[in-house]
């Protein structure tokens, strides 16, 4: 009688640990489809920053090469002086 008990127990238990396998692949499935999701929304969030910073650099530079066109002048000794001091910044190490 203890004999078959007992082999009613571990089969009971071994029937468990199959289920807590399956339970477990199941939750390591549901972690792998969560982190490609965080992942790939991530990955669209940084595209979408990149996008904006890159069309706002276009536009800044559109205007910079607007105002040169307007006052060459001013832009060309803006830059002479800017040279200058990197210049001098740069040349005494």
């Amino acid at each position: 009688m203890a004999n078959s008990e007992s082999e009613r127990n571990v089969d009971a238990l071994a029937g468990e640990f199959k289920q807590l396998r399956s339970e477990f692949a199941r939750i390591a499935q549901l972690l792998e489809q969560t982190a490609r999701s965080a992942g790939a929304e991530a990955a669209q969030r940084a595209r979408a920053a990149g996008d904006y910073v890159w069309s706002e650099t276009q536009s800044h530079a559109d205007d910079v090469a607007e105002r040169i066109k307007e006052q060459p002048l001013a832009s060309a000794g803006i830059a002479f002086g800017i040279g200058v001091l990197l210049g001098l910044i740069f040349g005494r190490r």
